[in-house]
């Protein structure tokens, strides 16, 4: 048991489901249409994967790449597992699905797809582009108070298109199952050894650690540090840009890291209040069948790694 509770822990939710990675095993749990558990265990040894973990600043790089395409990787495994269908779509989804032969989720899944990249560019664009053009104008400011504006508002713009888009009807099953997700590992934490469904279902749906969290403050500090690099060429500007998230993400990582580690009951942990409130933005309360998902895939995880 000891060596499991030494063992780094990542998880994320997938389609109707969860995963999560213990050591070298890798646990797929998906409910499936039919009510029961499409479980899939991958095993991977991974030295170098590893070996960046426990490098100072290079830790912060690699939780920005796997906390990102970990759920890409998450979601296109899990639908090999052929999920439940939990969309039904509302009256006049339902009859467009029909009208045209197929499933309503289809179309809800196509209305998200689409909705999302409206809102991400609306906000994140489009907002700072209409407060520069209409409102700062009037207020004849130095152009370091419109570079600070400018930069608030493109953080903030940023923000609440991610929340929005947490709150459409697919990206919404996937912040219960992170909240299932939450769950179990609290559970476990809490009680140093597996823990049982009713445990697990009574348990905080917010952890301590969120990667989620972390690409915000990521995001919002590397959006200050545009606003203070200039360049002037395109091609120059993208790999500065790239380069700067990465630096962003190795340094933010250490002291986020440091106050994860620390207990509920610890004086600094106060400090972790705002991070966690951003995890609430992305956490639903699951239901008991999520849980249920959530825990199966952590016990394999845990039982397969070698």
């Amino acid at each position: 048991m000891s060596k499991h509770l030494k063992t780094p822990i990542h998880c994320a939710p997938v389609a109707e489901g969860a995963r999560f990675t213990v050591g070298s095993a890798t646990a797929f749990a998906v409910r499936r249409e039919e009510k029961d558990i499409a479980l899939r265990i991958r095993r991977e040894r991974r030295p170098l994967r590893q070996a960046m973990s426990r490098t100072p600043f290079v830790r912060g790089m690699q939780r920005l790449v796997l906390s990102t395409f970990g759920l890409v990787d998450g979601i296109s495994e899990s639908a090999e597992l052929y999920p439940q269908r939990v969309s039904k779509g509302n009256r006049l989804e339902r009859g467009t699905a029909d009208m045209f032969q197929f499933h309503p989720e289809s179309l809800v899944g196509f209305i998200s797809g689409l909705a999302i990249p409206i809102l991400l560019l609306g906000l994140i664009w489009g907002l700072p582009l209409a407060v520069e053009r209409f409102l700062l104008p009037g207020l004849s400011l130095t152009r370091q108070w419109t570079n600070g504006v400018m930069c608030a508002v493109r953080i903030l713009g940023t923000w609440l298109a991610l929340f929005l888009c947490g709150r459409l009807r697919i990206v919404k099953r996937l912040c219960m199952y992170r909240g299932a997700i939450n769950k179990v590992l609290n559970a476990y934490e809490d009680r140093r050894r597996e823990p049982t469904l009713d445990e697990a279902v009574d348990a905080e749906p917010i952890y301590h650690r969120s990667d989620t969290a972390f690409l915000m403050v990521v995001l919002a500090l590397s959006l200050i540090a545009f606003a203070c690099i200039r360049t002037f060429t395109l091609p120059v500007q993208l790999l500065v840009r790239v380069l700067t998230v990465f630096a962003v993400a190795g340094i933010v990582n250490e002291p986020i890291q440091a106050l994860e580690r620390l207990k509920l009951t610890h004086p600094l942990s106060a400090l972790l209040a705002p991070y966690r409130g951003l995890e609430r933005l992305f956490v639903r309360e699951p239901n008991d069948q999520m849980v249920e998902v959530a825990l199966c895939a952590f016990n394999a995880a845990r039982e397969n790694d070698l």
